[in-house]
């Protein structure tokens, strides 16, 4: 009787034990699917090159130049497109392109904001920034600081009138810092942001980077 009993208790033992092991393999599962899923919540991105005719190799999360220079010049173009009233449109340029502007930036548009009303240089005025000559993409025009920031080159004209008269055309290299964003894609589907300038903009005769 007492080795049927010992037997019994040998057996519930040995169950307990089966029981323990599969709780802690069935935790260990948990613990992975919780990392898994957490894991699969961050943003990854693609970024296709905006040309694909001659073919390319793309990597996850990797940002190409050519996306980098199409990004400042849709952007920048856009900041710096005052189709009406400067004094206006340019605070809300600002505005409506936060997601794709850096803190610091942003604080130094506002700046130029106020130190260009100081000036009376709103004011009813117009501006328009146009690619010279239509200028096409140029592996000299991006400079790649690493993965992750970008100074691209971009040579503008610049046009603006004042009350509907014309009052200036001028021609400047605007060296621009592109970095990465990580606003979320709902705001910012680029995944990238203006962070100023590099250098002071400089009056251009040339259109090709020296």
């Amino acid at each position: 009787m007492a080795s049927k009993y010992r037997g019994d208790m040998d057996n519930l033992k040995s169950h307990i034990i089966t029981l323990r092991v599969v709780i802690g393999v069935l935790i260990l599962f948990c613990i992975l699917f919780w990392m898994s899923a957490n894991k699969a919540r961050e943003v990854q991105r693609l970024y296709l090159p905006p040309d694909l005719r001659a073919g390319n190799t793309v990597t996850l999360n990797e940002i190409p130049v050519t996306t980098a220079y199409s990004f400042a010049v849709s952007i920048f173009q856009y900041l710096n497109t005052w189709l009406e009233d400067g004094a206006k449109d340019y605070p809300a340029r600002v505005a409506e392109l936060a997601p794709y502007i850096s803190p610091s930036y942003k604080q130094w548009l506002k700046e130029d904001i106020l130190r260009r009303s100081n000036r009376g240089e709103l004011d009813r005025r117009t501006r328009t920034v146009t690619l010279i000559n239509d200028m096409a993409y140029d592996d000299r025009r991006v400079d790649i600081i690493n993965e992750n920031n970008f100074v691209v080159w971009l040579d503008l004209r610049i046009t603006e009138t004042h009350r509907g008269v014309p009052i200036k055309s001028v021609d400047i290299r605007y060296p621009i810092r592109v970095v990465r964003s990580n606003v979320s894609p709902e705001f910012n589907p680029w995944g990238l942001m203006l962070d100023g300038f590099q250098e002071n903009p400089s009056r251009i005769i040339s259109t090709v980077k020296e």
